[in-house]
């Protein structure tokens, strides 16, 4: 009876022991690059898009896909290996409607996904998970589960700098075709943990003395007509809302008229397309005090 009950609690002992020396190979394996960040004037965070910002030799923590919750979490990381002698002046964060959609906001119940996004972009976020992630009530149970489980692949930082762009553009008649929940479902009515990370971000960045400004790329214009438009206004209020704080700057470009030329596909661009980014947020940066 006693091996019956111990052997099940040594093998919880052992797997929380394990986890604990994995989490801080990586935890302080990060540290030099988020150090590293604060020695320059601008840092950059996001997704995908991110790429499509011409900012090389600048910091950037991005990852395709990467969910709301986990920028926030790399972000904290951020915020606390700087201190005061950290020289950055802007942050900026990759913004795009579909971060609050119904996809992101399944994948962030914790539930096991068909493209399998959890292996590859939970495994990203495991070195600056923490306790405090862990117990934190607002996040479902099974996504704190499977971030903790997802440590164990001990999976390389998102650091990067650099920037290449491409120059293969859709055709003159490309249309984007939305799924049904996008178009029928106000989905950022809908998006509960998305929007409490996004407000967490929205936290980090009034406490510190830096501007986070939040670029959202031109969007296909066959991609506009599709999305719900209640969702989409709701969700514009609430990027609106947020740079009302003092110290956040929303640079609101989905609008912005673009040819064919300058998108790879819906919501990425090619090298004209990123020139665009390039005019609009170069001269904000400037008056921020960033030197390029």
């Amino acid at each position: 009876m006693r091996t019956l009950i111990f052997r099940p609690l040594a093998l919880l002992a052992f797997l929380f022991l394990a986890w604990c020396a994995v989490h801080a190979w990586l935890h302080h394996s990060v540290q030099p690059e988020l150090k590293q960040a604060h020695a320059q004037d601008v840092v950059m965070f996001g997704d995908s898009h991110a790429g499509d910002v011409r900012l090389p030799g600048f910091s950037r923590f991005a990852f395709p896909a990467l969910d709301l919750v986990s920028t926030w979490m790399w972000m904290e990381a951020f915020e606390r290996a700087g201190g005061p002698e950290s020289q950055v002046k802007a942050v900026v964060l990759t913004m795009w409607p579909i971060k609050f959609s119904p996809v992101a906001e399944r994948r962030l119940t914790g539930r096991i996904q068909d493209d399998s996004w959890g292996q590859s972009a939970l495994g990203k976020s495991s070195h600056v998970l923490g306790v405090r992630h862990l117990m934190e009530p607002e996040l479902p149970w099974r996504l704190r589960w499977r971030m903790w489980l997802n440590t164990f692949q001990m999976r390389s930082s998102i650091h990067a700098k650099g920037w290449v762009c491409q120059d293969k553009s859709i055709a003159p008649d490309y249309k984007y075709t939305a799924g049904k929940l996008v178009r029928e479902e106000n989905w950022f009515d809908q998006a509960t943990v998305s929007r409490w990370a996004f407000n967490q971000i929205v936290a980090l960045a009034n406490r510190n003395s830096w501007e986070l400004v939040m670029v959202e790329h031109p969007l296909h214009p066959s991609f506009l007509d599709e999305v719900n438009p209640e969702a989409m206004d709701q969700y514009e209020a609430a990027m609106q809302s947020a740079a009302d704080h003092p110290g956040i700057t929303y640079l609101n470009m989905a609008r912005t008229p673009l040819p064919h030329t300058g998108f790879r596909d819906h919501n990425h661009l090619t090298c004209e397309g990123s020139e665009v980014v390039s005019d609009r947020l170069y001269p904000l940066l400037q008056e921020l005090g960033v030197n390029f």
